[in-house]
């Protein structure tokens, strides 16, 4: 187990910052994510950890041994980073049945026979695998040759595991599965973990932490709770999820920041959390559909936040329904269990469940 530590990295081509300037630190044991729209510089990051890009400028340290020092001058190549790195395709030897593909790593690194046969024995198992060892990649379906791909990165006891997409591949419930099964390992083997995805549920499941990426940038870096619950600006709010903004000023915040922001439509909306800025600054109030009930007569406020109008689109989902409701102008789109054929209704919402962000 090692801790990695990233300061300050860049990469650039030409003109493009594909990442600018980045710093972050992973624990010993963390899995961390890495969440963001394609083209957000992710993918890039992973590569420069993993020694296959070189970046332009920064640090990477891990386990307190430099990997690369732009302003030193330092690049470890990276067979001898000791890092584990599944890819997005699986990227398995089709020639090789399981355990050739498993004894590969091994002999490149002369390792003897009688410790490739145990690591392997124990890397199989460790992935439930064991039985298929003289298979072929052709004779697994997608989610074993993933097991089998990630076996092949643990072979040989990697300081740090790094997993690009690496269910992107699978079905719908078969990521599910898989997800779970990858968390319980992870936590299992105690590994320092990266992971890249663009998939907001998958990172929300997995992650101790998830750092948000946009244009190069980390946006926010924080729990996958505080993140959904507090996200740091518009773009998080909308990426992770989906949410509704409505569009007003702020017409005072509380030091502790219960704040009060007066809509377009001058309604007024309460809030918990907001950021400290001046009164009549331009902000969006961010609230989830799940977080918005509607009721066809108009309920007793109690502190909570109340919008009227008209349903103007509606959606069975199986467990909930999805509305499209117009109020005073603005379409809001709202997910319930509850079923509702009048057109005029009023929403409501709790001061806890708004969260003040800039534009």
């Amino acid at each position: 187990m090692s801790e990695l530590i990233v300061e300050n990295l860049a990469k650039h081509f030409g003109e493009v910052r594909a990442i600018d300037g980045i710093s972050f630190t992973v624990a010993e044991g963390e899995f961390l994510t890495l969440l963001g729209p394609s083209g957000c510089g992710k993918s890039t990051t992973l590569f420069a950890i993993a020694g296959l890009d070189t970046p332009t400028a920064g640090v990477i340290r891990v386990g307190g041994r430099t990997f690369f020092d732009g302003g030193q001058g330092i690049l470890v190549p990276p067979e001898k980073r000791n890092c584990g790195l599944v890819f997005q395709s699986y990227a398995l030897w089709p020639h090789m049945t399981v355990m050739d593909n498993l004894a590969f790593p091994l002999r490149i690194r002369k390792v003897s026979a009688a410790d490739r046969k145990r690591r392997i024995t124990t890397a199989l198992e460790l992935v439930e695998m064991g039985e298929y060892i003289q298979r072929f990649p052709h004779e697994l379906s997608g989610g074993q040759q993933q097991r089998v791909a990630l076996a092949r990165t643990l072979v040989f006891e990697p300081a740090l595991l790094l997993l690009d997409e690496p269910l992107s591949n699978l079905d719908a419930k078969l990521r599910i599965k898989a997800r779970n099964w990858l968390k319980e390992l992870q936590q299992q083997l105690g590994i320092t973990t990266i992971y890249v995805t663009h998939d907001q549920i998958e990172a929300l499941a997995l992650s101790d932490r998830i750092a948000v990426m946009n244009k190069g940038s980390i946006v926010q870096l924080a729990s996958p709770q505080e993140i959904y619950t507090r996200p740091s600006g518009a773009f998080v709010a909308d990426f992770i999820g989906s949410s509704n903004f409505l569009r007003g000023r702020m017409k005072q915040r509380n030091s502790d920041g219960d704040a009060e922001v007066i809509l377009e439509s001058g309604l007024l909306v309460r809030t918990i959390w907001a950021p400290d800025v001046k009164e009549g600054t331009e902000v969006l109030v961010a609230v989830r559909p799940e977080h918005i009930r509607l009721t066809a007569a108009q309920p007793i406020a109690n502190g909570a936040n109340l919008l009227t109008g008209c349903i103007t689109a509606r959606s069975y989902l199986g467990a909930r329904y999805q509305y499209t409701i117009d109020a005073a102008g603005t379409s809001i789109m709202v997910e319930t269990e509850d079923s509702l054929d009048q057109p005029e209704v009023y929403a409501s919402f709790d001061p806890e469940h708004a969260v003040v962000v800039l534009p």
